[in-house]
């Protein structure tokens, strides 16, 4: 047998198990993350707090206790801006840790191992889908499409359908490996909704999952995503919001070897940008920001077609350009 070094066996468990410290109240105390409440339940606690990437996500302070962590699996969720995820992902987003560090961290506190069953809703009575789910939906019409600026064959390519009767997209999430339906987010006029509530989508990306290349674009909407693919942008991904997790960059790292940021316009966007940039970039992901300085768009979804080519074809690096 092949000897293991510690690396190697730290990096098993890592991948393998889902740590859950024993006192999670007192792990959370200790990332900075102060109880306010505890709810008890029949079979678990749960603890409320405010949540520490609402600033980041949404560019407010989290004034009200938004956030949620499951004292028996370790599952959190902000009700409020969507950021969800296992316990040792806190960790790695807190203290800004690789998932070898946080593991070892979590084992620091002592702890124990819980199943891992992918995406769980938040809400006590789970809801299950499959591909009959998306039974009720239609391709995206004409006009949908064209005030998006997308195509029916971008749309078909990405996976997008259309709910008839609520005129809302529906842009499904799903397993980054096996493309089992998790779920899918609805986006309509004054409306969004990710389904099942405490769908776990930082844990995958919207894109397509075949594909592997030199360049990948990153962005915040799957619209958005859909929108570069319509243009013949290569390796357009979404992350389904603006925040960004260690499990989603390591996808994108597995399939590219460069990377543009596209996130939004905006202090979120900036912030996560220049995050992701100081802490993937020493980890051998070279990347580029998207180039936004032609126009006052938010996003890709807000430009004109020679815009958003523009602004890929002069992504830049960001000590050429900062905005």
């Amino acid at each position: 047998m092949t000897p293991t070094s510690p690396t190697d066996f730290w990096d098993n468990l890592a991948a393998f198990a889902n740590p859950v410290p024993h006192d999670v109240a007192g792990a959370m105390q200790a990332l900075g993350v102060d109880v306010i409440r505890e709810l008890s339940k029949t079979d678990s606690t749960e603890y409320l707090a405010r949540c520490p990437a609402h600033l980041a996500l949404t560019g407010k302070e989290d004034r009200r206790p938004s956030f949620s962590v499951n004292g028996s699996n370790g599952l959190f969720h902000c009700f409020s801006c969507q950021y969800a995820g296992p316990f040792i992902q806190l960790v790695e987003d807190t203290l800004g840790y690789s998932r070898i560090e946080a593991f070892q961290w979590i084992a620091r506190q002592g702890y124990r191992t819980v199943e891992d069953n992918g995406p769980a809703p938040a809400a006590e009575d789970a809801v299950h889908v499959n591909e009959a789910s998306l039974a009720l939906f239609v391709p995206p019409p004409a006009r949908a499409c064209q005030k998006r600026g997308v195509t029916p064959e971008a749309c078909a390519d990405y996976g997008v359908l259309w709910d008839p009767g609520a005129r809302r997209w529906i842009l499904p999430i799903r397993d980054p490996f096996t493309g089992e339906l998790w779920g899918w987010q609805e986006k309509g006029k004054r409306f969004f909704r990710n389904y099942p509530a405490g769908i776990h989508k930082s844990l995958t990306l919207f894109g397509d999952r075949s594909w592997s290349g030199d360049t990948a674009l990153l962005l915040e909407s799957p619209l958005d995503a859909v929108r570069a693919h319509t243009l013949g942008i290569p390796g357009a991904y979404s992350t389904f919001g603006a925040y960004v997790s260690e499990a989603q960059m390591r996808l994108l790292k597995a399939r590219c070897r460069n990377l543009i940021l596209g996130l939004d316009n905006d202090t979120a966007g900036r912030t996560s940008r220049d995050k992701l940039h100081a802490r993937w970039r020493p980890r051998g992901l070279p990347m580029k920001f998207l180039d936004y300085s032609h126009t006052l768009a938010k996003d890709l979804g807000d430009m004109s077609d020679a815009d958003a080519l523009a602004a890929y074809g002069n992504a830049h690096h960001p000590w050429r350009r900062r905005r």
